[in-house]
């Protein structure tokens, strides 16, 4: 078979491998290194909320259009990162919405699924580059599961819907891995998503570095 035309492994296999170094990376950076020894006091912690609210408030209105429509299609549900935040800062009665319906961009994106061939072959790229983006937030949700522990010994007196979002999911991380690999399927589709994976890594890189707070 033509090595060009030969099936790519599964897309979550791919992502996985092409990222592995963006993603220890992320995990070395100095804020995370800092709030997994317990050097972040609280002030310093909602500080480093704030920073996440900043990069999630900004992405689901980049993409939330896409998230309810084309995502929820593809049957799976996102849950908003960017309320849950909000509700961890400043407190709030309810985390039931799965995406606040605030105001959403116009990101380019096709809204509902369809052939990507249809919306047209920038559109298709920016679609996969999406689910590469989607594939590092939902996969932080695993770690989370973890952190959160730590955070409700260290800060018992604060909420933590965050970092408690992987905790007793609807929607296990095998079924997401499954909606990635029906919905990237071949090369183009495949390098598109690994770019969205490693931008979005940078994003949460750059979140983590040393201006978030010490205190």
């Amino acid at each position: 078979m033509d090595g060009a035309r030969a099936v790519p492994s599964p897309a979550h296999i791919v992502l996985r491998e092409s990222t592995r170094a963006a993603h220890e990376a992320a995990e070395d950076s100095p804020a995370m290194r800092r709030l997994l020894a317990g050097e972040l006091g609280e002030t310093g912690y909602l500080g480093l909320l704030g920073a996440h609210w900043d990069l999630f408030r900004d992405w689901e209105e980049q993409r939330g259009r896409w998230l309810m429509g084309h995502v929820a299609d593809a049957g799976w549900r996102y849950l908003s990162r960017a309320s849950r935040l909000a509700m961890d800062i400043h407190g709030a009665c309810s985390v039931n919405e799965p995406l606040k319906r605030r105001k959403v961009l116009d990101s380019g994106l096709p809204a509902a699924a369809g052939s990507p061939a249809a919306a047209g072959s920038h559109k298709a790229a920016l679609l996969h580059e999406a689910w590469g983006e989607l594939y590092v937030i939902e996969g932080s949700a695993l770690g989370g599961r973890v952190i959160v522990k730590r955070l409700r010994e260290r800060f018992p007196t604060l909420s933590h819907h965050f970092y408690a979002i992987g905790e007793n999911a609807d929607e296990p991380w095998p079924r997401f891995q499954s909606v990635l690999d029906r919905e990237l399927t071949d090369r183009a589709a495949l390098q598109s998503a690994v770019a969205g994976a490693l931008r979005m890594f940078a994003r949460f890189h750059q979140t983590l570095q040393d201006d978030a707070p010490h205190v």
